[in-house]
């Protein structure tokens, strides 16, 4: 059976009898799930709007076949954002806004319209505004959702025949199919929000981003909180209903300053839970920034690393960094899109997506991604949810069992090997579909030991290999808090290195003598650490460490970029790399300011 339009039940419910020409007691009795739903669209506008606007566009037609599948979201979200720079708030924004978000298929499962550069692009005029009104009045809603259907279903026609165009004479092996079935969810809530308190919020940025005013010498000290919550909406041709709280409360800080030889040295801390109630208690948040700006006075007086190979142990909170930011990414996959033949198209492809049933850790370590998890060792996680935005519930996932990579984090767009969605579309992605993403990853060492024990066994490494010291990383730059120059500068370094996706730099980086004493040096970077490294990762520690942050979809998960952000948590053990290597950055360093900074205010 192939996905097709079937939301004439639901649409008869919603339209009462009168739809039928016949009299109510001539139908049938609904069952109370089917009685529910209708009195949930009936009584919601939003779920209305697209209940009517879905059943009109069955009849959109540019071809000889009616779109295949359509789907409609809507996200009613209440921000606030709050920002603050040495004790001085800059930006307090409240807003309230409806995304609208449509999706249109023309074709069929098998070949349809997304996956092509031209997916997104549309050579009309448009008329919609891609956000819903805020008034509930039915049509107004209903006019908003039909100029982004009837843009939408224009632009499905157009892509399908430029990526027909694209693909003919081209010969395509195993070629996937574009779209999969998943089954129909109905997932009905009744949400209750809880704005962030903004005297409260207002004064703990102000004071926090005043902790970095004790260093005259800081360039920067920025502190930001930022809360969403809000509805999550979802229709679609086959039937699935939903609608589900969706929130997000975050914290940023980031400091800079310019070290003795006129480089510059950052450090950032990011804090994430599903509302603001979640967030670390005041005197945690405290210890987070104060911490920040301990590390830039001691970076900023370290001297220059130098390059490195040899053993690498990463301690916890590093080590889940990692795992997320290399792991992760790479087991969330989608596929390179169609383009003409010849043209060079940007794609950073997953390292993962060609080697299921490969051993991609050591045989004793197993990683699990869980959205159903709300805490863990009375922690509160970030990833839980229970839809993704394509309407797909998940469930816990063992992605790699015994080193063996299993399974893949998928949307309902087919890759090798993984044929259907496993309920990670968590982002919007480029050329008609979904991004996937991890919840909450567990990473599980079934052979550990003290993390004392791991340093013991490094220096003994580098006695055996005559090397004058070991390196221990404490602190990755993930999410990044550096600027997009940073991101560009970094990814132009790793594509002139032979490629891949850039990797962030450690911040907290200590040279480890064979005495047990330690140096803390800056400006490195590594190179050519990714997923294959992790496959020879020598030991794990016991103690572990959870790690959680908002991921945009952006390379780094870069701080402050992308219009849409998601939770995800990683729980991980330290763990010990026999062979990295390390190298200085390369970056000119500015001149350092001719006149002394302006005394701190009163």
């Amino acid at each position: 059976m192939k996905p097709g339009i079937v939301i004439a039940a639901p649409l008869l419910l919603a339209c009462g009898a009168s739809c039928l020409g016949q009299g109510a007691a001539q139908q049938p009795k609904p069952d109370p799930a089917a009685a529910k739903l209708l009195a949930a669209i009936n009584s919601d506008p939003i779920l209305r709007a697209a209940a009517e606007e879905l059943g009109r566009a069955r009849d959109l037609r540019l071809m000889s076949d009616p779109p295949y599948f359509i789907e409609i979201s809507v996200e009613d979200a209440r921000t606030m954002a709050i920002s603050a720079t040495f004790g001085a708030i800059f930006d307090l924004r409240e807003n309230r806004f409806r995304p609208l978000r449509v999706g249109v298929r023309a074709g069929r499962p098998e070949f349809d319209s997304t996956g092509s550069i031209y997916s997104d692009f549309y050579a009309g005029t448009r008329y919609d505004s891609e956000l819903l009104p805020l008034d509930d009045h039915l049509m107004n809603l209903r006019g908003a959702m039909w100029l982004s259907l009837d843009r939408a279903y224009k632009t499905a026609v157009e892509a399908i025949g430029r990526k027909t165009a694209s693909l003919r004479g081209v010969t395509v092996q195993d070629r996937l199919p574009d779209f999969s079935l998943a089954p129909r969810t109905v997932l009905v809530e009744q949400v209750k929000q809880a704005p962030a308190d903004k005297n409260l919020w207002s004064r703990r940025v102000r004071e926090l981003s005043a902790l970095f005013s004790a260093s005259p010498q800081n360039t920067g000290g920025l502190v930001e909180f930022q809360s969403s919550q809000g509805t999550f909406y979802y229709v679609n041709s086959e039937g699935s209903w939903v609608r589900t709280g969706d929130q997000i409360a975050y914290l940023h800080a980031r400091g800079s300053r310019q070290a003795k030889d006129g480089f510059m040295v950052y450090d950032g801390a990011t804090l994430a839970a599903l509302s603001p109630s979640g967030l670390p208690s005041e005197e945690a948040l405290t210890g987070h920034v104060r911490e920040v700006a301990r590390n830039l006075d001691q970076l900023a007086e370290a001297p220059q690393g130098e390059t490195y190979v040899g053993p690498v142990l990463f301690e916890p909170r590093a080590s889940a960094q990692i795992f997320g930011e290399i792991v992760g990414a790479h087991l969330s996959v989608v596929r390179r899109p169609v383009a003409e033949p010849g043209r060079s198209v940007p794609f950073g492809g997953s390292d993962f997506e060609a080697r299921l049933g490969s051993r991609v850790l050591p045989e004793w370590m197993d990683v699990t991604d869980d959205p159903t998890a709300a805490a863990h060792d009375g922690q509160t996680l970030a990833g839980q949810y229970k839809v993704d935005v394509q309407g797909v519930t998940p469930q816990p996932l063992n992605v790699v069992e015994k080193g063996v990579l299993k399974t893949l984090l998928t949307t309902r767009q087919p890759v090798r090997g993984v044929l259907t969605s496993t309920g990670r579309a968590r982002l919007p992605g480029a050329f008609g579909v979904r991004q996937p993403r991890i919840s909450n990853l567990f990473v599980k060492a079934a052979e550990s030991e003290p993390l004392s024990a791991l340093k013991t066994r490094m220096l003994e490494m580098i006695r055996q290999q005559g090397k004058p010291y070991g390196i221990i990383v404490r602190k990755m730059d993930f999410p990044s808090h550096g600027s997009i120059d940073d991101l560009r500068r970094l990814s132009q370094r790793t594509a002139s290195g032979g490629g891949g996706r850039p990797v962030s730099n450690p911040v907290l980086v200590y040279q480890v003598f064979p005495d047990g004493s330690e140096k803390l040096v800056r400006g490195l970077r590594f190179r050519n650490l990714g997923t294959r490294s992790f496959r020879d990762i020598m030991a794990a520690s016991r103690e572990t460490a959870i790690f959680s942050y908002v991921d945009n979809g952006m390379p780094l998960a870069l701080s402050g970029a992308g219009s849409s952000v998601v939770g995800c948590s990683v729980a991980a053990p330290g763990v010990l790399f026999e062979d990295l290597e390390l190298e200085p950055s390369s970056d000119d360093a500015p001149k350092l300011p001719v006149v002394p900074p302006p005394p701190p205010a009163p």
